[in-house]
């Protein structure tokens, strides 16, 4: 194959991108803006620290994002481009670039854990960065249209961009390819994604690609190959700590909790600043009885949460039970109180210090005050409603089997089970627990019947709007819906109906709202489940014609 000519980008390619720098040093950020200028770019703006830096992408879509990784208090580099990745301010076209001065290995594991577009070790020169911006700029070249879809949440158009542009064999074709992959995963079409992860992996073995299948392995519930997929990329490079997640996460699908508590123990050696394996681990390390282990990782947790957009008070509640049944109950106590003034105002932060207080005045003996604290974290789990999620109710459910009030926590599994009928993993726990407390002798069975309950009443439904009795259809799905508020495919279904029912018959009054009251019930729970995508395209359409 004739090999490609180096690209020599002109000024006006970079004179069109807008740049942020991040630093919290005023000198470097002159220097940095100098160098930019120098080669042509003229759109700037800077920010001294993190926060400062997320203000600035939430107003403005960036096209590149230059931080330093020590920002001085608050923030560091990390945290920015997770809290930028999770709240979708930068896209597809952004490019974000990690500067750091230290080469240390927990630095630089620290700076790619979230996989930053580039990455440099400062000093650098001018013609150093103005080849890693060019380089970029060929990778992300044109991927606008396909950033605005997925922005919107429609995949489907967005991979007929795709196709159209990998069909004109573009230098950056193994970035399209890639990003193709990846949208067909989040799209749920894992045929096609594992067709072109193939594809790539019997050409050469790249490591997105194993990972990638391995993903759709673990979709599609083959768990033995999707683990030998990541036992095999880890043999080829020890430090792809996305592997480690992945395969301590299906080693627990296949109940192999104690070779899942090790893996992400070798991970966390690797890079221990990586909030969201700290979790998982004290989580499993409690699930395993290592309490010491727990303790740590949990710590780690609370510490690196301070800053992060991944902190949750569940966490902190965690880490003040695991100090009290380890003997130092002060402790825990203060770390709950930490963790209030940490989530002020915030509901779910008292609800599970509710529920951590009524144990820990369980342990220490004290039964009004465990007793009144269980009457508040009732009061609070109804207030929150669905917000509060299936792990708040788990919680609840070992509070009030704890205190003696068994058919509480009966009910409150039961609960859990209808919602959440498709979701194997949360599924799983559930039986665990029940077995744990010994609420049920043969959970598997319960859950199983409970399974079968709700698939028939969505056959039943399906039924009836086939056979083109929209109404009862109708009035089946939105009853169901009322018992099941938090279940993604009873919603979908009844708005599914709803929509129908308003094609055929017109649109009544209130009805579209009732729609997007039970799709938005489902953009709470999944808000990339490829159902809620296909009946908000219907919900949008008919909202226009009316």
């Amino acid at each position: 194959m004739k090999k490609r000519p180096p690209v020599n980008f002109r000024t006006s390619d970079l004179e069109k991108k807008s740049f942020l720098i991040i630093d919290d040093f005023g000198d470097m950020r002159g220097m940095i803006k100098g160098m930019l200028q120098g080669i042509g770019v003229t759109r700037l703006d800077v920010a001294a620290n993190g926060k400062d830096a997320v203000g600035a992408m939430e107003a403005k879509r960036y096209d590149f994002i230059l931080c330093d990784y020590n920002l001085g208090p608050g923030k560091n580099g990390q945290q920015v481009l997770e809290e930028a990745r999770y709240r979708n301010l930068i896209g597809l076209g952004s490019v974000f670039i990690m500067i750091t001065a230290e080469n240390t290995l927990d630095m630089v594991m620290g700076a790619v854990e979230y996989e930053p577009d580039s990455y440099l070790t400062k000093p650098f020169t001018k013609d150093l960065l103005r080849v890693r911006l060019n380089k970029m700029v060929e990778k992300k070249n044109n991927l606008q249209d396909v950033e605005r879809a997925v922005d919107r949440k429609d995949f489907e158009v967005a991979l007929v961009l795709l196709d159209k542009k990998i069909a004109g064999k573009p230098r950056n074709l193994r970035e399209l390819i890639k990003l193709k992959a990846e949208l067909c995963f989040r799209a749920g079409d894992y045929q096609q994604a594992a067709t072109i992860l193939e594809g790539i992996i019997a050409e050469r073995e790249m490591s997105w690609a194993l990972l990638g299948l391995g993903k759709v392995h673990c979709a599609r519930e083959d768990y033995e190959k999707a683990r030998a997929l990541f036992e095999k990329l880890l043999l080829q490079n020890e430090r792809f700590t996305s592997a480690y997640d992945w395969l301590a996460r299906t080693l627990q699908m296949l109940d192999r909790y104690e070779d899942a508590q090790e893996v992400l123990e070798k991970a966390v050696t690797l890079s221990p600043n990586a909030i969201l394996r700290q979790q998982a681990l004290g989580l499993l390390a409690i699930k395993n009885q290592d309490e010491e282990t727990a303790s740590k990782a949990l710590a780690k947790a609370v510490k690196l949460g301070r800053h992060s957009v991944y902190k949750h008070p569940s966490v902190n509640a965690s880490l003040a039970k695991i100090r009290v049944r380890m003997g130092a109950g002060r402790e825990g106590m203060k770390i709950l109180k930490n963790m209030l003034s940490e989530f002020p105002d915030s509901k779910e932060a008292s609800l599970y210090a509710a529920m951590a207080e009524c144990v820990i005045h369980s342990d220490a003996g004290d039964k009004d005050a465990a007793e009144a604290s269980l009457q508040r974290s009732a009061e609070l789990h109804e207030q929150i409603g669905l917000d509060a999620g299936p792990e708040a109710a788990l919680e609840m459910v070992r509070v009030c089997d704890k205190l003696g009030d068994s058919d509480k926590a009966k009910n409150l599994l039961h609960t859990v089970v209808i919602n959440n009928h498709s979701d194997d993993r949360l599924l799983r726990d559930v039986g665990k627990l029940m077995i744990e407390l010994g609420l049920h002798s043969d959970p598997e069975s319960y859950i199983e019947g409970i399974h079968k309950e709700v698939v028939n009443i969505n056959n039943q439904g399906v039924e009836l709007a086939k056979s083109g009795r929209l109404k009862q259809a109708l009035d089946h799905f939105e009853e169901a819906a009322q018992g099941m508020p938090a279940n993604k495919v009873v919603n979908l279904n009844a708005a599914r109906v709803l929509i129908m029912n308003m094609k055929e018959n017109g649109v009544g009054r209130g009805q579209l709202g009732r729609v997007k009251q039970y799709l938005e019930r489902v953009r709470k729970l999944d808000d990339e489940d490829p159902g809620l995508r296909r009946v908000h395209a219907m919900y949008r359409q008919l909202s226009l014609q009316s």
